[in-house]
């Protein structure tokens, strides 16, 4: 396994009087889709949300590519390669499927680094060729399965070092639930390095190399995704098994 590019170690966050997040540590290696599972409220999308400077921890560190990302703001997270697919997808509905996928390199143009975006959309095109078929038509007429594709293909025109998602099979019926995992296989099997965060428990694990167990804010289990799949506590909690 590759040096980490993202270290979180030992954060505690709070809303308010609230403990959500109790001394999380975790790390994602270059090139591995890495998952964190548990129940509502176990404090996956707010993991997520403190590395990319949405939230702050009160104690702890976030390490990414070497670099301290606590007093970064986030859009310089983003400009550093660490992209976030939001819960509930929030894509541009009034625009069309281009533009959306454009403001996804936004940082780049912002500083002259525009060059290869129009290739840039050639392969996100690739993993969704139902975004090419409507990359005219208005991003909120899309069904729910493309929205998630557009957000996923926004996230990476932003060209991320380390993709983040969260709940990508959401409120999606099972076939599209399918399909946005078989992309997700087929980002890894490209060299994408991917942190999931997904409720999903069996089909996250069926794409991760490795995966954390969170239960009320806390680490309680960590394996690889095999040896998540193949356990008898985990399918009792989480597989229905």
């Amino acid at each position: 396994m590759s040096a980490p590019i993202l270290k979180v170690e030992n954060i505690n966050v709070y809303y308010g009087s609230i403990h959500a997040i109790k001394g999380i540590s975790f790390e994602v290696c270059e090139g591995e889709v890495v998952t964190l599972i548990g129940a509502n409220g176990a404090g996956k999308s707010t993991t997520l949300n403190t590395i990319s400077g949405l939230l702050r921890p009160v104690t702890g560190s976030i390490s990414f590519l070497g670099k301290d990302l606590l007093r970064v703001p986030p859009h310089r997270i983003v400009e550093m390669g660490l992209a976030q697919v939001p819960e509930g997808r929030r894509i541009f509905l009034h625009m069309t499927v281009k533009e959306n996928l454009e403001m996804g390199a936004f940082t780049r143009e912002a500083h002259g680094k525009a060059q290869g975006i129009e290739e840039d959309l050639e392969k996100v095109y690739g993993f969704f060729p139902r975004l090419k078929e409507r990359s005219r038509q208005q991003a909120g007429t899309l069904s729910g399965g493309e929205q998630q594709m557009l957000a996923m293909g926004r996230a990476l025109m932003s060209r991320p070092k380390l993709l983040m998602m969260d709940e990508p099979s959401m409120g999606l019926a099972p076939i599209l639930v399918e399909q946005i995992f078989d992309i997700i296989g087929d980002m890894h099997k490209s060299g994408a390095t991917i942190l999931l965060v997904e409720q999903n428990a069996r089909m996250a694990l069926s794409v991760a190399d490795r995966g954390y167990v969170l239960e009320t804010g806390k680490v309680v289990t960590t394996g690889t995704g095999e040896e998540l799949l193949a356990s008898s506590a985990i399918k009792k909690a989480y597989l229905g098994g």
